[in-house]
């Protein structure tokens, strides 16, 4: 054995690798930008999903908005209409909410001339976009069945595009528009 040592060095018989201080200073360097790579990639990574979860539950928040407001437009009979108004006053902002105010009118007008009935058997959403600006844009479709006396039942379909703004914590709806029947 101890030819061996003899043979081989003191480096090999003790492990050392003899790499210089300035190797040993460039690895230790390689390792820490690394560590920081690691360290700043996973705060990336915790931050969009933070932000991900923050607006999927936007995204909910708004269209159960989008239904129930949407679902307020059609009001099942005369005697529904004054809590369907007070759920538009609720849902709506800015021009929106103006026009709502004037359809109630109407829609009542309508509702004691031809004693109707409306039922709204289903009704789907989904957001279509994300504005920088904090609002939704959805999809709204839904069916609604119309009876009167002495006339068949008519379902009708709609599809609605809203846009939907946050006010006070919670979203509004700012614009309604159909985008087919």
């Amino acid at each position: 054995r101890r030819r061996m040592e003899e043979d081989a060095g003191p480096s090999r018989v003790t492990g050392d690798v003899g790499l210089s201080p300035r190797w040993l200073g460039a690895i230790a360097v390689g390792l820490t930008l690394l560590a920081g790579a690691m360290g700043g990639g996973c705060y990336l990574v915790t931050n969009t999903h933070r932000h991900s979860q923050a607006l999927a539950g936007a995204e909910a928040a708004a269209i159960a908005v989008a239904q129930d407001c949407v679902a307020a437009t059609q009001p099942p009979d005369l005697a529904g209409l004054p809590a369907s108004q007070r759920k538009l006053s609720e849902c709506t902002t800015g021009d929106f909410a103006n026009q709502t105010a004037w359809y109630g009118e109407i829609l009542s007008e309508a509702y004691q001339a031809v004693n109707v009935r409306v039922r709204v058997p289903e009704i789907h959403a989904a957001v279509e976009r994300d504005n920088g600006d904090g609002s939704i844009v959805a999809l709204v479709a839904f069916r609604a069945t119309v009876s009167q006396a002495g006339m068949p039942d008519r379902d009708n379909s709609y599809r609605m595009r809203v846009r939907l703004v946050p006010e006070n914590g919670q979203f509004k709806i700012s614009q309604l528009d159909q985008v087919a029947k």
